[in-house]
Parts: structure tokens; C-alpha cells; sequence
């Protein structure tokens, strides 16, 4: 039964890896630009518990712009810390602006709550391009080497005769 267990977990790890290899390999040229003045803006922290009863602090930084009928949403664990220093210092750098820049994919310019990629304040990068891109790209990385060699572990575990033939060590 554990056999299972692992081509489950394997199967579930790469389908996470793969869920988020679009964001890894996206590329400016993949990206519209929408301008527009801020209508609300606003960080949010609270307290989130697990099964466990561990809990954590859930930073949230969510904004609107007046030309558009979209939410702009970031969440993020801050752990046993109560602010988030970089969602504040976007927030501040929102508020200052004349007019806001947000970068979407062309393809979720329709979407109520798009991913961003960048944000832009006047004239000042408020959120990098390049550090929303490779955020969780270690993170992916590990996903889908832990599940495919969980899948091939699973494999390996079910038919070895075959796998030490393939692999020369008979």
C-alpha cells in the first residue's frame, strides 16, 4: 500500500512543478501593460492555523485600479512576524503615485484577479519583473524532482527486473 501512496505523492508533486513551470518561463514580451490611478489599496496580516494547530502570520497586500474591474492580490507567509516590509513599501510607493502601471499576462487581461508581474509607480519599479518570475522557481524545481522520482521510486519498487535491465546492471 505504500507503493501507492508514493505514486500518488509522486504524481501530485509533478503536477504542482508543472502548474507553475508557465509563471518560471514567462517573458516580457508575454506581458500588456495596464495604466490606470489607484482607487483602493490596502495590507492586510492574519493569523492562519494549521491541522496541527501551528499558526503563522498571512500577509496580503490587495489594490484596485479606477479604470479597470479588477482585483490586484499578493499573499504571502510572513511567519511569527506581524508586517511584511515589502508589501508595505509597494503599498507606500502605490499611494504616492500619480498613476499605477500593472504587467499581466496578455492572455488573463480579462480575468477578475490576474497574476502581476510587475508594478510599476510613476516612474519607479515598485515590484520586479524578474523576482515575481523566479519567486517559487526553487521551489518548483524541488516539486517536480521529488515527484518524478517519486513516480520512478514507485516504478522501480514494482517491476525492479525490469528497471536493473534497462539501467545495464544485469
Amino acid at each position: 500500500i505504500y507503493r501507492i501512496g508514493l505514486l500518488i505523492f509522486g504524481i501530485m508533486l509533478t503536477s504542482f512543478g508543472i502548474y507553475e513551470l508557465p509563471t518560471i518561463f514567462t517573458s516580457k514580451s508575454n506581458l500588456t501593460q495596464i495604466k490606470g490611478t489607484l482607487r483602493a489599496a490596502d495590507t492586510y496580516v492574519s493569523t492562519v492555523t494549521d491541522r496541527r494547530g501551528h499558526s503563522s502570520q498571512k500577509s496580503e497586500l490587495i489594490f484596485y485600479l479606477n479604470e479597470r474591474k479588477q482585483k490586484y492580490y499578493f499573499v504571502e507567509n510572513i511567519g511569527d512576524k506581524y508586517d511584511n516590509d515589502k508589501y508595505e513599501t509597494i503599498l507606500s510607493g502605490l499611494k504616492r503615485a500619480d498613476t499605477v502601471s500593472v504587467w499581466i499576462k496578455k492572455s488573463k487581461v480579462d480575468e477578475y484577479e490576474p497574476k502581476v508581474f510587475q508594478i510599476d509607480g510613476d516612474k519607479t519599479t515598485l515590484l520586479d519583473f524578474e523576482s515575481v518570475k523566479t519567486e517559487n522557481g526553487a521551489l518548483t524545481a524541488f516539486m517536480l524532482v521529488l515527484g518524478l522520482g517519486s513516480i520512478v521510486g514507485y516504478f522501480w519498487s514494482r517491476y525492479p527486473d525490469k528497471f536493473n535491465n534497462i539501467l545495464g546492471f544485469e
